[in-house]
């Protein structure tokens, strides 16, 4: 990527005139004294970076009059709606970790991405382009913050390289997808990682508190494609497992998934506890499942005050951020425990498919 104080858009009226024909890389230049705005003053103005909402065909269109597939004739009234997420700026971040959202902005890629204007040729994209769905090139992202003498002053950064899924996930927000649109590539038959961009499309983007993720997602469950998610043989899954996984874990190589609201992730375990034991579905509403006992509503007084004592504001920081840690804790524990999962259910497939050809 460019050194941060090495690019700007041409001048006022040219970035004025963008807003007729998508932006390109070719439109940034070196930063000069006659007034030339720096990559990131670029991107604070332009933050799609010149990619723009798909084309939709008025009301009443005929898709095979004009020779288009349902998925090519996209109706704005089929738009699937997505969450209404802001960053700082006021710019949409559709739920993506702030970081790595600012990272794609900042790339070439993503800017060149505004000359893909259909969804068609996005997918061609995706389909020649795509080799892993994680957030970051794998191998090019640390957790850890850099340190060092003045490492924030000197601009000393360890954030990584933004993946291409994440670039095309990012392109695909701003091109708004319709439902029509989702469902062609949940169901590509040439590429899983189309079907992959397609899942996290959903999981990342989706408002409505995800009570449609459970119906969009839930056909998919004993897909038996297989792909390895960062392009290595440790990550090989199948789709199945993969919509598995984004179902009942946040960590994402790296990155958070959106949190779900309890009530609906209850219910979504629920129903893979019901599928895991021959059981049908419920729909997803929101509620409480059956059975289920509900979590407390406070957190517990801190040691040694008497009961219905009030807490001082001290007291309520402190029993929050514990209940907090034992959150997190147990978050751990599932995601270490859902991994563990995956591997034997990996490992029961290998076994399955070593004794079916002995056989």
């Amino acid at each position: 990527m460019a050194p941060l104080h090495c690019t700007a858009l041409v001048t006022r009226s040219q970035s004025c005139a963008s807003h007729a024909m998508p932006l390109r890389r070719g439109d940034l230049i070196k930063g000069d004294a006659r007034g030339g705005l720096g990559r990131i003053s670029g991107v604070r103005q332009h933050p799609e970076g010149g990619n723009t909402a798909q084309e939709f065909q008025p009301d009443g269109a005929n898709p095979e009059a004009a020779g288009l597939t349902p998925e090519q004739c996209a109706f704005e009234k089929d738009v699937l709606p997505l969450v209404g997420t802001t960053d700082p700026f006021g710019s949409a971040s559709f739920n993506l970790n702030p970081l790595l959202l600012e990272t794609i902005r900042m790339s070439d890629l993503f800017w060149d991405l505004a000359e893909v204007t259909t969804f068609s040729r996005m997918v061609d994209w995706i389909y020649y382009r795509v080799q892993y769905a994680t957030p970051w090139v794998p191998g090019t992202h640390k957790a850890a913050k850099a340190t060092g003498m003045q490492s924030e002053l000197r601009g000393v950064c360890n954030a990584g390289t933004p993946g291409d899924s994440y670039i095309a996930l990012l392109k695909l927000f701003i091109m708004r997808l319709t439902r029509p649109q989702i469902k062609f590539m949940l169901e590509h038959p040439d590429s899983p990682f189309i079907r992959v961009l397609a899942l996290l499309y959903l999981r990342i983007g989706m408002t409505d508190g995800y009570k449609e993720l459970w119906s969009w997602c839930a056909p998919y469950l004993n897909d038996k494609e297989e792909f390895m998610i960062d392009g290595t043989p440790a990550t090989k899954t199948t789709v199945g497992e993969f919509v598995r996984r984004i179902l009942t874990d946040q960590d994402y190589f790296g990155d958070r998934l959106p949190r779900m609201p309890v009530m609906v992730g209850r219910q979504i375990a629920a129903n893979l506890k019901r599928l895991d034991a021959g059981e049908a579905p419920v729909p997803i509403d929101g509620t409480e499942p059956a059975g289920v006992p509900p979590p407390p509503s406070a957190p517990p007084p801190p040691p040694g005050a008497p009961p219905g004592a009030p807490m001082s504001y001290l007291e309520k920081l402190r029993a929050e951020a514990s209940a907090e840690a034992a959150h997190a804790r147990i978050a751990q524990k599932r995601a270490e425990i859902a991994l563990l999962e995956d591997k034997v259910r990996g490992l029961k497939r290998r076994i399955g498919e070593a004794e079916a050809a002995g056989a």
